[in-house]
Parts: structure tokens; sequence; C-alpha cells
């Protein structure tokens, strides 16, 4: 990022902005992920009876 892009209101708040969207993937793609995947290995069935 160039010094006058970092210095910018724009600049900074993409810059703190990064961070924050990438720890929300992080957390939230397993978080969704995980539940399906496991859902998906059972019957219809048995996932009513749990």
């Amino acid at each position: 990022m160039s010094a006058a892009r970092a210095s910018s209101p724009e600049g900074r708040a993409a810059a703190s902005a990064s961070p924050g969207a990438a720890d929300g993937l992080a957390t939230g793609g397993p978080a969704g992920v995980y539940p399906a995947w496991r859902a998906a290995r059972i019957q219809p069935v048995e996932a009513l009876r749990r």
C-alpha cells in the first residue's frame, strides 16, 4: 500500500477491515462447513431421531 493511500481515511478503513474479514472467514467457514459435513454423512431418519 502506498504512503498516500495508507494515510487517507479510505486506506485506513480498508487496512483495518481486512483482518476482520479474514478472522470472520477463518471462524465462520469451519463453523458452517463442519455441521453440514456431519449432517450429510447420516441418514435423514437418523437425523430426525437425534
